[in-house]
């Protein structure tokens, strides 16, 4: 069974990211590693914690942590910056340096087209929000 994560919204289009059970672990793995470091406002920690969360679903019960980027706990009075802040863990995501504080050396050539759609749909979500 894999996860998906796109839109609940039709205006944001049929934008989705479909990944395995691992892919899906060694995403939002990759994305609470690269956040961690950083400061964050309370709201940059709950789209954290709701990815964190998503990952610990996905631990327990395989197949069940598929989401829509629009479902993410996002304040209209501070999308623009949480979306700099993700745009920025992103980016960070993908690093080799973030990749190597994992258990395991995930394939990043596999990853990093995921993390690019992510960083798109959130993209698209701030200008259409």
């Amino acid at each position: 069974m894999s996860n998906i994560i796109g839109f609940s919204k039709a205006v944001f289009g049929k934008a989705r990211i479909s990944m395995s059970n691992q892919g899906t672990d060694c995403f939002l793995e990759l994305l609470e590693l690269a956040a961690a470091e950083n400061n964050m406002t309370n709201n940059q920690r709950k789209l954290i914690s709701f990815l964190k969360e998503r990952r610990e679903e996905n631990l327990s019960a395989p197949g069940t942590a598929s989401f829509d980027v629009d479902e993410m706990p996002w304040s209209k009075d501070t999308l623009s910056e949480d979306v700099v802040f993700m745009m920025k863990v992103i980016e960070k995501a993908k690093t080799v340096e973030v990749a190597g504080k994992l258990d395991y050396r995930p394939d990043l050539r596999i990853v990093s087209p995921w993390l690019d759609q992510f960083s798109s749909m959130i993209w698209k979500l701030d200008k259409d929000y």
